[in-house]
């Protein structure tokens, strides 16, 4: 049965993504795991037009398909690579066409799934407004769709 990610916002607003599945399908079974989920979002320092949020996966995530550019609606899974126990983990969503980076270079994610284009005007607001009113409370969860 197909599914899809929602995300809905404290402050107002809901996304959905559908899964990239012939993308990054170990990926998405893994944070499929953990669903539901709730935590707060921030806005990044580094890489832009990106709101992210702490993530902890119940299983190991191996890199899939690995990327260091993000496109708007793009939703991905991040890591501490270079160390593997109890690595900080984050999921994101990008509303602008970034290169993904932090103080040490590029950083390589997991894209595994995407925001339609109709959506991407909420993205932006979504992320403009975490940007300049700070951190707020997010819901992730799946739902299943027709």
């Amino acid at each position: 049965m197909p599914q899809e990610i929602k995300f809905t916002f404290e402050r107002g607003g809901e996304l959905y993504a559908d899964l990239l599945a012939s993308h990054a399908p170990q990926t998405i079974k893994k944070v499929l795991s953990v669903l539901p989920y709730q935590t707060m979002v921030y806005h990044t320092r580094w890489c832009g037009r990106e709101i992210n949020f702490p993530f902890k996966s119940l299983e190991p995530v191996s890199r899939e398909k690995q990327t260091a550019t993000a496109n708007t609606g793009d939703v991905v899974y991040w890591k501490e690579w270079e160390t593997e126990e109890d690595s900080p983990e984050a999921l994101a969503i990008y509303y602008g066409a970034e290169t993904i980076r932090d103080h040490r270079g590029f950083l390589p994610v997991n894209v595994f799934a995407r925001i339609s284009p109709d959506q991407w005007p909420l993205i932006e607001e979504i992320g403009i407004r975490v940007w300049q009113k700070g951190i707020e409370k997010i819901r992730v969860e799946v739902i299943e769709t027709p």
